[in-house]
């Protein structure tokens, strides 16, 4: 992420009707676990589409999937396959492009 850009961090749906094009969106993750699955598509630079499943998270048996909450380009990555992550932790960030 470029030092100028703004980023919005991802909470739920309803905020997405507020963004704007080119806005880079952070998505955290909304639970400790690790990581189980990843597209393996899921790099710099690639396009997802809204509602695309991106990597699913595990905690204690319990699974959840994150995906794109909008249409966009995958800025970053900071997390793969076997990751730990804490809750509210960054997963990866999204410029958005339309909604």
């Amino acid at each position: 992420m470029l030092a100028w850009q703004k980023a919005t961090f991802y909470k739920g749906v309803g905020e997405m009707n507020n963004l704007k094009s080119s806005e880079v969106v952070r998505i955290n993750a909304h639970m400790a676990g690790t990581v189980v699955d990843i597209n393996p598509s899921l790099i710099p630079g690639i396009h997802v589409r809204k509602g695309e499943e991106l990597l699913t998270l595990e905690r204690m048996k319990l699974f959840y999937t994150v995906s794109a909450p909008c249409k966009g380009v995958v800025t970053a990555v900071m997390v793969g396959f076997g990751s730990r992550v804490l809750e509210g932790e960054i997963l990866f960030e999204i410029e958005v492009h339309g909604r």
